[in-house]
Parts: structure tokens; C-alpha cells; sequence
């Protein structure tokens, strides 16, 4: 399971750091060649696009792992330990659901648009293929909020997301 985990964050950082690295290196190349050559590469927005779809679902896959989403967590800390509790473990549940929900339907789209053929207008690359990165995304989200799940109820972690406050006080060695 642990080299499995291994591999799940080796392909998640190379999209992500790939990604951006070649979606910004594309913009730089074309808003050079549009202002010093007036030309251009035709194909570069939409190619951006796609390669950031997909480090967007990624890395808010990989964000879950991380533990480095929003969490408002006021009224959690009012209530007593096992109300506490309760309030994370019922909102991890309800983010399983929803991602599970949205999962399935990604699925049955991302297969709609297989089966239409379509082909992107300036890459001429089959459609589906930038809308894969939203089931690929949302899976890996599934997984990593099942693994924050179980982390929870075996009273390994308190909440899914880390709190800003308490990291620095970890740093400090407080």
C-alpha cells in the first residue's frame, strides 16, 4: 500500500510541476513570438487550458492528501471533543458522498463525449482526452479522502485539513 501511495504522489507532483512548467512556458513562447515576430502559435490557449484542467483536479486531489484546503473550523472548536469529532467525521462523509456523486456523473460525460468523437478545435485531439482529467482528478480525490477518512475514525488525525495555527506552533517546537 505504501508503494502504491508512493506512486499515486510521484504522478500527482510530475502533472502538477509539469503542467504549470510547460502551460507557462507555452504563454511566455507565444506572448513573445505575438509581440516581437507578430505570429504566433495557434494551438497554445487551448493546449494551457487543458494542461491546467488537469492541474487543477490533481492538485486538489493532491490538496487533500495535504491536508491544504479551507477549513473553518469555529464551530468545531467550541464543541466538546466527541461533538468534535462527530462534526469532522459527518463533514468527511458528506465530502465523500458529493466527490463520489460527481464522479460518477464525470464518468458517464467523460464516456459521452468518447463516443461522440469529437476532436478539439486546435489541437485536433479527441475530446475526451482533456475531460479524462476530470474523472482522473476526482478519483484521486475519492481515494485521498477515503485514506483522511479512515485517518479520522482510527483517531490518527483530528481534522482534514491543517490548521495555519497549529503548523506554526509545530515549527516554533511549541
Amino acid at each position: 500500500m505504501q508503494r502504491f501511495n508512493h506512486w499515486i504522489d510521484l504522478f500527482e507532483k510530475l502533472v502538477i510541476t509539469l503542467g504549470l512548467g510547460a502551460g507557462t512556458l507555452l504563454l511566455f513562447t507565444n506572448v513573445v513570438l505575438r509581440y516581437l515576430f507578430d505570429s504566433g502559435i495557434t494551438w497554445v490557449l487551448e493546449g494551457v487550458q487543458y494542461l491546467f484542467a488537469w492541474v487543477v483536479l490533481i492538485g486538489a486531489a493532491h490538496g487533500v492528501k495535504a491536508g491544504i484546503h479551507l477549513g473553518i473550523d469555529v464551530l468545531v472548536d467550541k464543541l466538546p471533543p466527541r461533538w468534535s469529532r462527530v462534526v469532522v467525521l459527518l463533514s468527511t462523509a458528506l465530502s465523500i458522498g458529493f466527490v463520489a456523486i460527481v464522479l460518477v456523473l464525470s464518468v458517464q460525460y467523460t464516456m459521452k463525449v468518447y463516443a461522440w468523437g469529437d476532436l478539439s478545435l486546435d489541437l485536433r485531439i479527441p475530446q475526451w482526452i482533456p475531460y479524462l482529467a476530470i474523472p482522473t482528478g476526482l478519483s484521486l480525490m475519492l481515494y485521498h479522502f477515503l485514506g483522511v477518512g479512515w485517518r479520522l475514525w482510527r483517531g490518527e488525525i483530528d481534522r482534514i485539513h491543517v490548521s495555519e495555527a497549529d503548523q506554526a506552533l509545530k515549527e516554533r517546537g511549541a
